[in-house]
């Protein structure tokens, strides 16, 4: 009788995990566009042939394309991703991160999204101080009137950001306070982190920090925020730390890859 490998720890396996993993470097290899099979054998530090074979049994089932500049994704995992983004529920996974945050923190954490001109508030964490913001889930506001609003617009255009900013305060705004609002912008968006006071005289801080798709752009945004006597100066740097990288937690699970 033929030897048959053993079914958890034979060759077999081991041998077919190897070509699993193979091909699923193949893939992470064209993520970013077209690659040709001898730039594929020469990164992935595998046969020309190998390479070859990975990639046409891939193309085969539709995982990958053959395009004049090489391979690159197919068809199948286009419909993979619709289907993946059409499933996933990116709030619903985001809020055990959230509140391991507002554990450690004890402030108020909130996630939102972009709806046109518009915020929308969609979760909150409600952290242990006394004093609490009184933002709730479904609250809307002006995309350029709070700190979670700002970070959901970082990559606009600075006419796009003008445009928001003035409807946000209901019409014309005065030359020197546009630059001044536009300068903290461009400040916000090289730091990819929004620092943000309310002009409502609610004694309000916040700090925001945007969620990025695969694509890369933003589709969520995180803030903590509290009264100022409680987010101060002193536990800012550290607040913003801890909320960036809850920020690139989450979008790991969104898909983003940063460069």
């Amino acid at each position: 009788m033929p030897k048959v490998a053993d079914s958890k720890t034979g060759s077999g396996e081991v041998k077919g995990a190897q070509t699993l993993m193979r091909a699923l470097d193949i893939l992470d290899e064209v993520i970013d566009g077209p690659v040709r099979a001898v730039d594929l054998a020469r990164k992935l530090d595998m046969s020309k042939t190998t390479a070859h074979r990975l990639a046409h049994a891939l193309k085969s089932r539709d995982y990958l394309s053959n395009t004049s500049d090489g391979f690159a994704l197919g068809p199948k995992l286009m419909q993979l991703g619709v289907l993946a983004g059409e499933q996933v529920d990116l709030v619903r996974y985001a809020r055990p991160i959230m509140t391991r945050l507002s554990e450690e923190t004890g402030f108020c954490v909130f996630a939102g999204m972009r709806e046109g001109d518009w915020s929308r508030h969609l979760e909150r964490v409600t952290g242990t101080q006394r004093l609490r913001v009184a933002t709730a889930p479904g609250d809307r506001r002006p995309v350029a009137e709070t700190g979670l609003g700002k970070a959901l617009i970082l990559d606009e255009t600075e006419e796009e950001w003008k445009r928001l900013y003035r409807l946000s305060q209901g019409g014309r705004v005065p030359a020197d306070r546009m630059e001044s609002w536009l300068d903290r912008m461009r400040r916000f968006r090289d730091a990819d982190q929004v620092r943000h006071e309310s002009e409502l005289g609610d004694g309000v801080r916040s700090i925001a920090s945007p969620v990025r798709n695969a694509k890369g752009n933003i589709c969520l945004a995180l803030s903590i925020a509290s009264a100022a006597q409680y987010l101060t100066d002193e536990n800012g740097e550290e607040l913003a730390a801890k909320l960036r990288a809850t920020a690139d937690e989450v979008s790991e699970l969104a898909g983003y890859r940063p460069k």
